[in-house]
């Protein structure tokens, strides 16, 4: 039971089939901001949190003498990290553990997968889009006026779409089901 639920966070190699005409959704901007809200959980809680108490532990005193300090500096490395965790997973993956669940996939404009130019693009591009008091709201004023692209979608090429990814268990399991008969079929044929 466990191993489904963590199932719907974790990319996998094989990406789903990107389902193009949902780029310009307003729904798939929403769960966009969804996706974001657990990446930046993953980022802050299971990777930069650990590495805080690591250092915390063995520069004991210097941490202590930072004080209040030290929360608004693990913030501000926190958009370092979430860039760079972002960029080797859209690269590689197609997407985040936050798009897993939330069914999102980034993909280039005619909807080949994402190459590793256009990720890092995007992601360095971050840092643009969240210049502004507030930046959250800038960035989503921004995606609005511009069929659900960020800045760095634009500039990268990339476009996020929904994924053709089964929802549910059953769905899952047939459909891996069904690409391995595929391929065992594949693997006949040429035999």
């Amino acid at each position: 039971m466990i191993d489904w639920k963590l199932d719907g966070f974790l990319p996998t190699q094989r990406q789903p089939a990107p389902a193009p005409e949902t780029a310009g959704d307003r729904d798939v901007l929403l769960a966009r901001g969804g996706a974001a809200a657990i990446d930046l959980f993953v980022c802050y809680v299971l990777i930069e949190l650990p590495l805080i108490y690591v250092l915390g532990t063995v520069f004991g005193e210097t941490y202590e003498a930072l004080g209040g300090y030290a929360v608004a500096l693990s913030l501000l490395a926190l958009l370092p990290l979430f860039a760079s965790y972002s960029f080797v997973l859209e690269w590689r993956y197609g997407r985040t553990p936050g798009k897993v669940n939330r069914g999102l996939l980034v993909v280039m404009a005619d909807g080949r997968p994402c190459t590793y130019r256009a990720s890092a693009v995007r992601n360095l591009l971050l840092y643009v889009d969240l210049i502004g008091v507030p930046p959250l709201v800038i960035g989503f004023l921004t995606a609005l006026a511009t069929d659900g692209r960020r800045l760095g979608d634009h500039a990268a090429g990339t476009v996020v779409v929904r994924s053709t990814a089964p929802t549910d268990r059953d769905g899952a399991v047939s459909a891996d089901v069904d690409a391995s008969a595929a391929a065992r079929a594949d693997g006949k044929r040429e035999n």
